[in-house]
C-alpha cells in the first residue's frame, strides 16, 4: 500500500489544485477491510478545520442505490415485486396522456419509465431550502411541490411529452426515485427516513449516517458547503431539502460509513455476519438492466462497466449544492473505494478511477472509455446543430463554427469529436464527456443524450 499512498496522494494533490475543491475524503477497501483512509484539504475555508475520514458530506445520488437495496428487502420479504406496477402502491401515479398502469417499479429503478428530466425536483427544492443572504425571497410563481401526493400529480398533469413506451428509453429521473421512496413508506407504514435508519443504516453500523438535517445537527466533523461561482468558490450556509425527492438523494455520510455499505455487496450481501440481501438480490441489483451510453449500463441504483482491463466497474456518483460524490467496486479484485466532497462540480469520479487504477497497477489516468475523437465530416455538421433545452433547467447548444461542431454547455464552449455517426464526446474537467444522438427514422436528431438524460431539441 504504500507505493500506492504515495502515488495517489500526489494525484489528489494536483487534483485538489486543479478543481479548487476546499476537501475531499476517500476510502479504500480491499479484501473486506478498509485499507486506506484520508481527508484531503479543509472541511471549512474560514476555520481551516482539516477534512477527516470521520467528516459528513451529503453523497447525493449515491442515494439511490441505497434506496434500490430497501426495494430488493421489501421484495425478498414478500411485499412488492419490482415488476409490480406502480399504481397498485400509488393509485393517484398517471402520466400526461395516461399510460402510467403500464410502468413498474422496475422502470422507476432502471430510468425507464419514458419520464422525461422535469423541473419538479427544482420546484421542491426551491420551496424548501432556506434562502442565503442576498438571495430573492420565495415567490409562488412556481407549482408547491413539498409531499408526495403533490408530486405524484405534477407527473400526471405538468406540461411534457413522455419519452415512450416504458421500457423503451433510458433518461435519469430523479422523479422516479422519489416515487420509490414513496413506495417504501406505503408498503411499509413507516417514515422513509426511519425505514431506512432501521433496515439499512444501523444493520450496517453506519452510525455518522443519515437523512434528516435534525440528526445531522447532533453531530460534530460535518462539511460545510461549497459552489463555484465563475471560477470563484463561494460558501453556502444551507443544505438543500426536498422532502418528497429524499429517496433520490438526500443521504448524509462519510467515507468510512460508505465503505461499509460497500464491503456488503463485495460480501454478497452480507455484512459482519448479517445478511442485509440475499446474493441473488445483490445480482439483481448489478444486473445490466438497460443501456445507460456506448459502453456503460445501469443496474439498480448503479451504473456498470463490463470488461474494464478484464474487470466490471460498478459505480455512481452524485452532485448538489455543496455535494460532489463517487462510490464503486470491482467485485473480481474485492475492492471498492468511496469518494466525498464539498464543492458541487467536482470530478469525483476522476479521484475513484484514479484509486482504482493505482491498485490494479493502471496507469492513473487510465480512462474508463477511449473514444476515437474524429473530425466530422463537414457535411453532415448542420444534421447535429441546435437548441435542446431539459425540463432541470439547462440548456445544450450545439452550432457549428468553421469545420467543427461545437456545444455550448453551462457558458462554456466545448468542441464535439466524432466518435460515431450517434455518438460525440466532449472534455471537460479532465474527461470525456459523451453525448448521444437520437434519431429518428429519417435520420434527423430529435434530441441528445446528456449525462445519461435524453433532453428534446427545441428549435434549430
Amino acid at each position: 500500500m504504500k507505493h500506492f499512498e504515495a502515488e495517489f496522494e500526489r494525484f489528489m494533490k494536483d487534483f485538489l489544485e486543479e478543481t479548487k475543491a476546499p476537501g475531499m475524503a476517500v476510502a479504500v477497501v480491499s479484501k473486506g477491510e478498509v485499507v486506506y483512509a484520508r481527508g484531503f484539504g479543509v472541511k471549512d475555508l474560514e476555520t481551516g478545520e482539516p477534512v477527516t475520514p470521520e467528516t459528513i458530506f451529503g453523497v447525493a445520488s449515491v442515494s439511490k442505490s441505497f434506496t434500490c437495496l430497501a426495494i430488493m428487502q421489501l421484495a425478498e420479504a414478500g411485499k412488492l415485486s419490482p415488476h409490480d406496477p406502480v399504481k397498485k402502491y400509488l393509485p393517484g401515479f398517471d402520466l400526461p396522456g395516461r399510460g402510467g398502469e403500464r410502468v413498474t417499479i422496475h422502470h422507476l429503478m432502471t430510468h425507464t419509465a419514458g419520464i422525461p428530466p422535469l423541473p419538479s425536483l427544482n420546484y421542491s427544492i426551491r420551496g424548501n431550502t432556506p434562502k442565503e443572504n442576498g438571495e430573492e425571497s420565495n415567490d409562488e410563481s412556481f407549482p408547491r411541490i413539498d409531499t408526495y401526493d403533490q408530486l405524484i400529480d405534477y407527473i400526471r398533469t405538468a406540461d411534457y411529452e413522455v419519452l415512450g413506451e416504458p421500457g423503451r428509453y433510458l433518461s435519469y429521473s430523479n422523479d422516479s426515485y422519489g416515487l420509490l421512496g414513496a413506495i417504501i413508506e406505503k408498503v411499509t407504514g413507516q417514515r422513509f427516513e426511519d425505514y431506512m435508519r432501521e433496515n439499512v443504516l444501523m444493520p450496517l453500523d453506519m452510525k455518522r449516517s443519515m437523512y434528516d438535517l435534525s440528526d445531522l445537527e447532533k453531530f460534530d466533523d460535518v462539511t460545510s458547503l461549497y459552489i463555484k461561482e465563475d471560477d470563484e468558490v463561494k460558501h453556502k450556509r444551507y443544505w438543500q431539502v426536498a422532502p418528497p425527492l429524499t429517496a433520490c438523494g438526500w443521504l448524509k455520510s462519510t467515507v468510512l460509513d460508505l465503505a461499509n455499505y460497500l464491503r456488503m455487496y463485495l460480501g454478497k450481501g452480507e455484512f459482519n455476519g448479517r445478511r442485509i440481501l440475499s446474493p441473488s438480490g445483490v445480482e439483481a441489483m448489478v444486473y445490466p438492466h438497460a443501456q445507460y451510453s456506448r459502453d456503460r449500463y445501469y443496474g439498480y441504483g448503479f451504473v456498470l462497466l463490463h470488461n474494464y482491463h478484464g474487470v466490471s466497474l460498478i459505480e455512481h456518483s452524485g452532485s448538489l449544492r455543496g455535494v460532489a460524490s463517487h462510490v464503486g467496486f470491482v467485485p473480481e479484485k474485492d475492492l471498492a473505494v468511496a469518494v466525498l466532497s464539498n464543492l458541487t462540480g467536482t470530478p469525483s469520479s476522476r479521484a475513484f478511477l484514479a484509486a482504482v487504477n493505482l491498485l490494479m497497477g493502471l496507469p492513473v489516468e487510465t480512462p474508463r472509455s477511449v473514444y476515437k475523437k474524429e473530425d466530422w465530416p463537414v457535411e453532415m455538421i448542420p444534421l447535429y446543430t441546435g437548441t435542446f433545452k431539459s425540463g432541470e433547467g439547462s440548456t445544450f447548444k450545439l452550432f457549428q463554427r468553421g469545420n467543427k461542431l461545437m456545444a455550448s454547455v453551462d457558458k462554456d464552449e466545448y468542441e464535439v469529436r466524432r466518435d460515431s455517426d450517434s455518438v460525440g464526446t466532449v472534455h471537460i474537467n479532465g474527461q470525456d464527456l459523451e453525448v448521444k444522438f437520437w434519431k429518428d427514422a429519417l435520420g434527423t436528431v430529435w434530441a441528445i443524450g446528456w449525462g445519461g438524460r435524453i433532453i428534446r431539441k427545441t428549435s434549430d
